[in-house]
Protein backbone atom coordinates (compact mmCIF):
# COMPACT_ATOMS: atom_id res chain seq x y z
CA UNK A 1 0.00 0.00 0.00
CA UNK A 2 1.40 3.28 -1.16
CA UNK A 3 1.84 5.65 1.44
CA UNK A 4 1.29 9.68 1.44
CA UNK A 5 4.93 10.67 2.05
CA UNK A 6 5.12 8.20 -1.06
CA UNK A 7 3.36 10.19 -2.82
CA UNK A 8 4.89 13.72 -2.28
CA UNK A 9 8.31 12.11 -2.99
CA UNK A 10 6.98 10.67 -5.99
CA UNK A 11 9.32 12.49 -9.19
CA UNK A 12 8.03 12.67 -12.26
CA UNK A 13 10.34 13.09 -15.69
CA UNK A 14 10.11 16.06 -17.40
CA UNK A 15 8.95 16.68 -20.94
CA UNK A 16 8.93 19.11 -23.00
CA UNK A 17 5.71 20.74 -23.01
CA UNK A 18 4.44 18.74 -19.68
CA UNK A 19 2.30 20.02 -16.76
CA UNK A 20 2.64 22.76 -14.71
CA UNK A 21 5.46 21.44 -11.96
CA UNK A 22 4.25 23.59 -9.36
CA UNK A 23 0.22 22.27 -10.49
CA UNK A 24 1.14 18.74 -10.41
CA UNK A 25 3.30 19.16 -7.15
CA UNK A 26 0.12 21.42 -5.56
CA UNK A 27 -2.33 18.10 -6.97
CA UNK A 28 0.35 15.88 -5.37
CA UNK A 29 0.15 17.72 -2.18
CA UNK A 30 -3.77 17.85 -1.96
CA UNK A 31 -3.70 14.19 -2.68
CA UNK A 32 -1.41 13.07 -0.30
CA UNK A 33 -3.17 14.92 2.46
CA UNK A 34 -6.62 13.29 1.44
CA UNK A 35 -4.70 10.14 1.28
CA UNK A 36 -3.57 10.31 4.71
CA UNK A 37 -6.75 11.68 5.93
CA UNK A 38 -8.12 8.61 4.41
CA UNK A 39 -5.48 6.31 5.57
CA UNK A 40 -5.82 7.83 8.89
CA UNK A 41 -9.19 7.46 9.00
CA UNK A 42 -9.57 4.10 7.84
CA UNK A 43 -6.99 2.95 10.77
CA UNK A 44 -9.66 4.51 13.31
CA UNK A 45 -12.34 2.92 11.72
CA UNK A 46 -10.49 -0.69 11.55
CA UNK A 47 -9.97 0.07 15.34
CA UNK A 48 -13.26 0.50 15.71
CA UNK A 49 -14.64 -2.27 13.98
CA UNK A 50 -12.18 -4.36 15.66
CA UNK A 51 -13.49 -2.98 18.97
CA UNK A 52 -17.00 -3.49 17.88
CA UNK A 53 -16.12 -7.01 16.91
CA UNK A 54 -14.48 -7.61 20.49
CA UNK A 55 -17.78 -5.90 21.99
CA UNK A 56 -20.32 -8.13 20.22
CA UNK A 57 -18.08 -11.40 20.62
CA UNK A 58 -18.23 -10.41 24.28
CA UNK A 59 -22.20 -10.42 24.12
CA UNK A 60 -22.77 -12.73 21.99
CA UNK A 61 -20.82 -14.95 25.10
CA UNK A 62 -22.97 -12.92 27.48
CA UNK A 63 -25.93 -14.02 25.38
CA UNK A 64 -24.99 -17.64 25.27
CA UNK A 65 -24.11 -17.65 28.78
CA UNK A 66 -27.56 -15.97 29.78
CA UNK A 67 -28.86 -18.71 27.39
CA UNK A 68 -27.78 -21.63 29.55
CA UNK A 69 -28.72 -19.85 32.85
CA UNK A 70 -31.74 -19.46 31.38
CA UNK A 71 -31.91 -23.18 30.33
CA UNK A 72 -30.42 -24.28 33.06
CA UNK A 73 -32.36 -22.73 35.02
CA UNK A 74 -35.66 -24.22 33.21
CA UNK A 75 -34.41 -27.60 33.71
CA UNK A 76 -33.74 -26.91 37.99
CA UNK A 77 -37.61 -25.39 37.60
CA UNK A 78 -39.17 -28.49 35.98
CA UNK A 79 -37.02 -30.99 38.42
CA UNK A 80 -37.87 -28.88 41.12
CA UNK A 81 -41.35 -28.75 39.79
CA UNK A 82 -41.55 -33.03 39.01
CA UNK A 83 -39.65 -33.59 42.73
CA UNK A 84 -42.26 -31.52 44.42
CA UNK A 85 -45.15 -33.25 42.21
CA UNK A 86 -43.25 -36.88 43.50
CA UNK A 87 -42.82 -35.45 47.22
CA UNK A 88 -46.63 -34.57 47.20
CA UNK A 89 -47.77 -37.64 45.49
CA UNK A 90 -45.22 -39.59 48.39
CA UNK A 91 -47.58 -37.23 51.03
CA UNK A 92 -50.42 -38.37 49.82
CA UNK A 93 -49.82 -41.76 49.55
CA UNK A 94 -48.85 -42.01 53.13
CA UNK A 95 -52.07 -39.78 54.12
CA UNK A 96 -53.88 -42.36 52.42
CA UNK A 97 -52.20 -45.32 53.95
CA UNK A 98 -52.71 -44.09 57.45
CA UNK A 99 -56.13 -43.06 57.14
CA UNK A 100 -56.32 -46.05 56.20
CA UNK A 101 -54.75 -47.75 58.97
CA UNK A 102 -57.06 -45.68 61.39
CA UNK A 103 -60.60 -46.41 60.11
CA UNK A 104 -59.18 -50.44 60.00
CA UNK A 105 -58.08 -50.14 64.00
CA UNK A 106 -61.32 -47.75 64.41
CA UNK A 107 -63.32 -51.24 62.96
CA UNK A 108 -61.62 -53.67 65.25
CA UNK A 109 -62.02 -51.55 68.07
CA UNK A 110 -65.62 -51.01 67.09
CA UNK A 111 -65.67 -54.86 66.79
CA UNK A 112 -63.94 -55.55 69.69
CA UNK A 113 -66.75 -53.15 71.57
CA UNK A 114 -69.62 -55.06 70.02
CA UNK A 115 -68.12 -58.95 70.97
CA UNK A 116 -67.39 -56.98 74.31
CA UNK A 117 -71.37 -55.58 74.63
CA UNK A 118 -72.72 -58.84 73.19
CA UNK A 119 -70.77 -60.69 76.20
CA UNK A 120 -71.44 -58.62 78.65
CA UNK A 121 -75.27 -58.61 77.58
CA UNK A 122 -75.13 -62.66 77.53
CA UNK A 123 -73.79 -62.55 81.15
CA UNK A 124 -76.24 -59.65 82.18
CA UNK A 125 -78.75 -61.82 80.91
CA UNK A 126 -77.52 -65.20 82.74
CA UNK A 127 -77.04 -63.32 85.83
CA UNK A 128 -80.54 -61.91 85.71
CA UNK A 129 -82.28 -65.23 84.72
CA UNK A 130 -80.34 -66.86 87.70
CA UNK A 131 -81.80 -63.53 89.76
CA UNK A 132 -85.60 -64.31 88.92
CA UNK A 133 -85.10 -67.87 89.39
CA UNK A 134 -83.48 -67.13 92.89
CA UNK A 135 -86.27 -64.68 93.41
CA UNK A 136 -89.04 -67.25 91.96
CA UNK A 137 -87.51 -70.00 95.02
CA UNK A 138 -87.45 -67.05 97.32
CA UNK A 139 -91.14 -66.31 96.56
CA UNK A 140 -91.71 -69.82 96.84
CA UNK A 141 -89.94 -70.61 100.00
CA UNK A 142 -91.55 -67.30 101.67
CA UNK A 143 -94.86 -68.38 100.51
CA UNK A 144 -94.10 -71.99 102.17
CA UNK A 145 -92.93 -70.04 105.53
CA UNK A 146 -95.55 -67.53 105.52
CA UNK A 147 -98.37 -69.65 104.60
CA UNK A 148 -100.79 -70.34 107.41
CA UNK A 149 -100.37 -73.94 107.00
CA UNK A 150 -96.80 -73.23 108.31
CA UNK A 151 -98.14 -71.35 111.31
CA UNK A 152 -100.51 -74.05 111.95
CA UNK A 153 -97.67 -76.75 112.04
CA UNK A 154 -95.47 -74.15 113.96
CA UNK A 155 -98.21 -73.87 117.14
CA UNK A 156 -98.72 -77.37 117.07
CA UNK A 157 -94.81 -78.47 117.23
CA UNK A 158 -94.53 -75.42 119.73
CA UNK A 159 -97.75 -77.22 122.12
CA UNK A 160 -95.97 -80.78 121.54
CA UNK A 161 -94.29 -81.43 124.75
CA UNK A 162 -91.47 -84.50 124.65
CA UNK A 163 -92.88 -87.39 126.74
CA UNK A 164 -90.86 -88.25 129.71
CA UNK A 165 -89.75 -91.63 130.39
Amino acid sequence: MITGMEIRNQQFGKKFRGYDPEEVKKFIYNLAQDYENLYSENVVLRENIQKVKYELDHYRKLEETMNNSLILAQQTAEMIKANAQKESEMILEESRKRIAETFHVYQEVLQRLNMMTAEIKAQLSGEMEMLEKSQRKTEELSEFFFSKDTKVLLEKLASIKPEEK
